[in-house]
């Protein structure tokens, strides 16, 4: 059994003693989770491991083979799939999304533009002719506006682009309720999530933070204890001491270094643009390092498995 309690404050979802089935294979044995009320927690694992499952099941739309989830007192969930997005086709995004939310016009207009819907031809756009990118942005929106107080989303980066998903990051901060969001995106787990729940051999590990401290915390773990020193024995030598040679780093240390880098480059970065958003150069800069800082997770991740086999 893998417990994790997020904290002592009033949940807004649990899990207890909980199994999922992912197809024919056994996902999740036994995992016992707590997400607090008013928190941002991430779930990860490799393709197939069981997350939308273990999503559903939490959120009480799947069965669970064993345990049970509730949701917490006065908690109302919206939940986005990362397979199908549900618009109201009539009309245009802004009758969608006033229809949708029941805000007045001002108010609506002023969400779209949250979400990258600026200008007046934008919102006179019907819904029927946005594109696949477009119709998930709106969608994301809405659920933010529907007046849930736990969003459940199902990778709701995919098909946004790097603009888009800035803006998604923003409004998952400025969201006063619950978050919990599966997620390959690990620039988007890195900015908003305060847990990571991974899911590693069929147990569900809880690591403080986004990605990069999961990954160097499930390093920590992982790393074989230093071998204990020798006793020092006195030798006589009968001619020069020949230096040792020194060892190259490997390919993995070297991403782990350039990681290193990277994250106070993009930290660096967002100091910036905390003085400054208009800065265009910055703006560029800024999405750069993060998609170079994306790059390098993704061949430490692989690195890493590879050296695990």
């Amino acid at each position: 059994m893998a417990e994790m309690t997020l904290s002592t404050t009033t949940p807004a979802l649990e899990a207890e003693q909980v199994e999922v089935v992912y197809g024919k294979a056994r996902a999740v044995n036994g995992a016992t989770v707590r997400v607090s009320d008013g928190s941002i927690t991430a779930i990860v694992g490799p393709n197939g491991a069981g997350k939308t499952s273990l999503l559903e099941t939490m959120l009480g739309s799947r069965e669970a083979v064993a345990g049970r989830a509730r949701l917490g007192h006065g908690v109302q969930p919206a939940y986005f799939s990362q397979h199908t997005v549900n618009l109201d086709e009539r009309g245009s995004v802004l009758e969608c999304a006033q229809r949708a939310t029941g805000l007045s016009r001002p108010d609506a207009q002023a969400l779209l533009g949250r979400f990258l819907f600026t200008g007046w031809d934008t919102h006179r756009k019907p819904v029927s002719v946005l594109s696949g990118g477009e119709r998930r942005r709106l969608a994301l929106a809405l659920l933010v506006a529907s007046g849930a107080n736990l969003l459940v989303l199902d990778e709701p980066t995919n098909h946004l682009d790097l603009e888009s998903r800035e803006a998604l990051e923003a409004a998952l901060e400025a969201f006063p309720g619950t978050v919990l969001l599966v997620s390959h995106d690990r620039a988007l787990v890195d900015a908003v999530a305060e847990r990571t729940l991974a899911i590693e051999d069929g147990a569900v590990r809880s690591y403080d933070g986004g990605w990069a401290d999961y990954v160097r915390r499930r390093a920590e773990l992982e790393r074989p204890a230093p071998p204990a020193p020798e006793p020092r024995v006195k030798r006589v030598t009968k001619g020069p001491v020949q230096a040792q040679p020194k060892r190259e780093p490997s390919e993995l240390e070297v991403v782990e270094a350039e990681i290193a880098d990277h994250e106070e480059a993009v930290a660096a970065l967002e100091q910036e643009l905390g003085r400054d958003w208009t800065n265009a150069d910055t703006l560029a800069a800024h999405r750069r390092a993060r998609d170079e800082l994306q790059a390098l997770l993704a061949r430490w991740e692989t690195l890493f498995e590879e050296a695990q086999t």
